[in-house]
């Protein structure tokens, strides 16, 4: 008999129901629309299929289904999800497709070599995968690890600096991870910091000279915790930056932000999101508001593809006057305009710390002035 669970940090589970021998229709709770995370027991040796339904037809794009309207010629290509024994190394499944006959539906199937497994969506990047970066970069030299308060649920809400001067006077203000289903902006950010504080490259040194990195790592932690997409209870975590009493979280970083702000510190603002998933093409859509940074981008994607790093601008102006985003707060209260936010996208973890880097080198030639 198999068994099902969600005792873990970042699992998500609704209801399994058996429908045949090894054959599981996996339910989601109300809360996730597409996203799971589970762990099955007593599975070796058997191959085992699932069956997954979204809740709403608009998050089949998660799944990268392709309704082509035609029974008699369907595409049953969709994203394949993971599976780990350890929780740590992660791999596709066998075989993954659109299950033709339920609406919204997605198939997936594995022959397991070990008694334990874990599914997921995507390759998680967790709470406590943060702590573990966190703890072993903090006897870094350029770099403090500090706590700006408590979470909603009771979670310390960690700040990195990385600095090779305390005196400059220009802050680079970052905050990752505002949604709890982007894994691939952790991943990117642990790529940028380990590039910084190589040492290795001078534009990254004279950088370092010149200004001094705050980074808030993970602002939806409790959603990351509770395996809840975006902002778990809080629905989108990304828009309650103008509420009139916001989240704990956010007021910690806004009280952190208005010192630096009023101080005239603050030279620049960005916000890492990123894909649901891996296996995306390595493109960075940048939505820039700050004139400099825009000159050193593209304006459209490359015909030819980089093999890590294909940065473009998306105008994204019009729009953010309507939301209740960072942006808005910084626009209405302080008149800041030099901010912008990224979407990090790659195939596998490992690409997504080289763009990372890349991502660092960008930053240093925007201080730096040069093209």
């Amino acid at each position: 008999m198999i068994e099902f669970d969600a005792d873990f940090e970042n699992a998500s589970l609704g209801q399994v129901t058996r429908i045949a021998e090894d054959w599981y229709q996996i339910g989601m709770r109300p809360d996730t629309t597409y996203w799971t995370h589970f762990r099955i027991r007593g599975c070796k040796g058997r191959e085992i299929t699932f069956n997954l339904t979204f809740t709403s037809r608009t998050h089949a794009n998660r799944w990268a289904v392709n309704d082509t309207g035609n029974p008699e010629d369907p595409d049953y290509s969709c994203r394949n999800p993971y599976f780990s024994y350890d929780g740590k190394s992660w791999q596709h499944f066998s075989h993954a497709q659109v299950y033709i006959t339920v609406p919204n539906t997605v198939s997936f199937r594995q022959k397991f070599e070990e008694d334990e497994a874990f599914v997921c969506y995507t390759i998680p990047y967790t709470y406590a995968d943060l702590q573990t970066y966190l703890g072993r970069i903090a006897d870094h030299p350029l770099i403090t690890v500090e706590s700006l308060g408590k979470t909603k649920d009771g979670h310390d809400l960690p700040l990195v600096t990385v600095a090779d001067k305390p005196e400059c006077d220009d802050i680079l203000f970052l905050i990752c991870r505002e949604d709890g289903d982007e894994p691939t902006s952790n991943c990117a950010l642990e790529g940028l910091i380990d590039h910084i504080t190589a040492g290795e490259d001078p534009l990254l040194v004279r950088m370092l000279q010149r200004c001094t990195l705050k980074i808030v790592p993970m602002v939806a932690i409790d959603a990351v915790i509770i395996g809840s997409p975006y902002g778990g209870p809080y629905d989108v975590m990304a828009r309650r930056w103008m509420d009139e009493k916001p989240l704990p979280e956010i007021a910690r970083i806004k009280e952190a932000l208005e010192g630096w702000l009023q101080s005239g510190a603050v030279r620049l603002i960005a916000k890492l999101h990123g894909g649901q998933t891996y296996d995306n093409r390595p493109v960075w859509d940048f939505r820039v508001f700050d004139r400099e940074l825009r000159k050193l981008l593209p304006k459209q994607v490359a015909a030819s593809l980089d093999p890590d790093w294909n940065p473009f601008v998306r105008d994204a102006v019009p729009w953010v006057r309507k939301l209740t985003i960072i942006e808005s707060w910084l626009q209405q209260d302080y008149d800041f305009w030099n901010f912008f936010s990224v979407h990090t996208n790659g195939a596998d973890p490992e690409q997504l710390r080289r763009q990372g880097g890349r991502f660092a080198e960008l930053l240093a030639r925007y201080v730096l002035g040069t093209g």
